[in-house]
């Protein structure tokens, strides 16, 4: 990366190694930015740069060894100062051209490093327990997940895509009990036997609350659950399928396509084994329960087995881990959940670090901000509270009102570019947002073909596709740019074309910082540039100009049309967001 070549020219100029350089937010500050100066400053020990009044005092001296390395003004065309004292690089032109190059040479490969190469990373996401409807939580943990996948995947690491679903425990147990009570007539639907089971469990939840002898019995149901009673292992299992294909229909909906599922049926008995087996040395007897004493580590005390000696989830997820390792052994996992159980995972990743020190630097706890409804609720199909599945069939509903308008799509492209659409209308409006902060959703905002949403970025990409279309013969070499001359470029092709060298940089900073929202930045502000580009200039029959100078601009202006539209194809691919070719 050019990014990576500025920094060891500060290096050696300066003799400091931990040299980061950003991109600035405002373009007339150059194409890369240091703090330096600023950083050397402020520190208790100034040593060397204790001679200079101020920080930019020292950053204009910085810049005059910078200006005397050859090496480097072969690739910037200035280095400036600026306010207090940062340092601003402008790429050269050549540069840029060389990157735009690139873009075309890696097509859908552009983007990609080898950061991570040789790295084992399992990323386990989704979560949805079965016997319930997911919710908007559970969507946001898919959507999330699978962009920090393909984050990972960019930059070299081997992934593992890993779920964990809870098919046993008191949900379960509420929503059998329900069922065994009503004796409900079963549907043929798949999504109405799922939409049966989510009733059956609001109606044994709302009993659990509120009846003490349906607590009992309920309670009772969950011992014979975990105990394997062969009376209730038929409709269980029945059940529990009902909830499996209907999530393995969604997830296809959502593209994800997981390399494993657990479950916690899978890991009880075991879970429950590796606590009795370590009383005494890193669990401990307490009021007939067992518990691990998080307070001598700065965390806080958690039950792992109960009073009836049933594994919590605790107990499950510490032989969950043992049993991912044993299966994949992992040189990190990260585990996405809502913030709420960020003290939650501490305490487990503690004691299984305690348990075996293979575990040490390798677990990671992603806590996601809580998913609201910016606009109140959302009317659902069926009258309650809007769940995940709804949410996009809902938003693919209002897109199809404006997709069936569209007289050069015939019905099956309308029904495809709607669900493209709506999916990724979705996806995005999550993933814009830092995942650590709460994600406010405002569902209109959503389904825009204007500003920050999905689908303005998805409309600009068809846009690209449009252009091309029109051109009789695709641009299929840049050995014509070449011959361009480059001085003549405007502000809106130089604002484009600068933007190319930053999707590389961008892609390793959002995987670096697990934050898709870097990307959403970056794919938001590149399609401004190039509808700005667009509606200010001709790209196809700009007749003003002499026919060999027009020939070559119009090349030029396609060469930035082709690399635009692969970077914005490329960039919603992270995110897990499909580009159509038509809108």
């Amino acid at each position: 990366m050019v990014k990576d070549e500025i920094a060891q020219v500060i290096q050696r100029a300066t003799g400091e190694e931990n040299i980061h350089l950003q991109i600035p937010e405002i373009d007339e500050y150059g194409d890369y930015s240091t703090n330096l100066a600023l950083q050397l400053f402020s520190k208790p020990q100034k040593g060397k740069v204790s001679k200079f009044k101020n920080p930019r005092e020292l950053a204009e001296e910085i810049v005059k060894k910078l200006s005397k390395d050859k090496k480097l003004l072969k690739i910037v065309s200035k280095i400036e100062v600026a306010g207090p004292g940062f340092i601003n690089f402008w790429l050269a032109t050549f540069v840029l051209i060389t990157e735009l190059k690139e873009v075309f040479s890696k097509g859908d490969d552009y983007g990609k490093s080898d950061i991570l190469k040789g790295k084992r990373i399992m990323v386990e996401y989704g979560q949805p327990n079965t016997h319930k409807l997911p919710h908007i939580g559970h969507l946001f943990s898919y959507i999330y997940g699978e962009s920090l996948v393909r984050l990972l995947q960019a930059s070299g690491a081997q992934v593992f895509r890993a779920n964990y679903q809870g098919d046993v425990g008191p949900h379960v147990a509420k929503c059998l009990w329900a069922l065994l009570k009503e004796k409900s007539d079963v549907p043929a639907d798949l999504s109405e036997k799922t939409d049966l089971l989510q009733k059956m469990y609001q109606l044994g939840s709302n009993a659990y609350e509120k009846d003490p002898k349906a607590k009992i019995e309920i309670d009772q149901l969950n011992v014979r659950i975990y105990s394997e009673d062969k009376s209730l292992l038929d409709v269980w299992r029945k059940t529990r399928k009902w909830s499996l294909d209907y999530y393995k229909g969604f997830e296809k909906r959502l593209g994800i396509k997981y390399d494993r599922a657990f479950f916690e049926s899978e890991v009880h008995k075991k879970g429950k084994r590796v606590i009795e087996e370590n009383i005494g040395t890193i669990f401990k007897q307490s009021r007939g329960a067992v518990i691990f004493e998080g307070g001598k580590y700065g965390l806080h005390d958690r039950v792992f087995l109960t009073r009836l000696a049933t594994p919590t989830y605790e107990a499950k997820d510490i032989y969950l881990q043992k049993l991912k390792m044993k299966m994949w052994p992992f040189d990190l996992q990260i585990i996405t959940t809502a913030n709420e159980q960020n003290e939650y995972f501490k305490v487990i990743f503690k004691a299984l670090e305690l348990l075996d020190p293979i575990f040490e630097g390798k677990l990671k706890h992603i806590g996601f901000g809580m998913v609201q409804l910016k606009s109140g609720k959302i009317s659902s199909r069926k009258g309650r509270i809007i769940g995940a599945v709804e949410l996009i069939d809902v938003t693919i509903d209002e897109i199809k009102k404006i997709v069936v308008q569209r007289a050069d799509l015939d019905g099956r492209e309308k029904e495809r570019v709607a669900e493209v659409v709506g999916v990724g209308a979705v996806k995005y409006s999550f993933l814009k947002t830092n995942p650590l902060k709460d994600i406010k959703f405002e569902f209109q905002e959503s389904i825009s073909r204007e500003g920050n949403s999905g689908p303005y970025l998805q409309y600009t990409y068809a846009r690209t596709r449009s252009v091309l279309r029109k051109f009789e013969n695709s641009v299929s070499s840049t050995s014509k740019i070449q011959n361009f001359n480059v001085k003549h470029l405007n502000s809106e092709e130089m604002s484009l074309l600068r933007s190319f060298p930053r999707f590389s940089d961008v892609v390793s900073d959002a995987q670096d910082n697990y934050s898709p929202n870097i990307l959403c930045n970056y794919l938001y502000d590149l399609a401004q540039k190039f509808n700005t580009f667009y509606n200010a200039h001709r790209i196809l029959d700009d007749k003003s100009k002499k026919e060999d100078e027009f020939k070559k601009r119009r090349d030029f202006r396609l060469a930035l049309t082709v690399s635009t539209g692969q970077i914005l194809k490329n960039g919603l691919n992270l995110l897990g967001i499909q580009a159509p070719e038509k809108m």
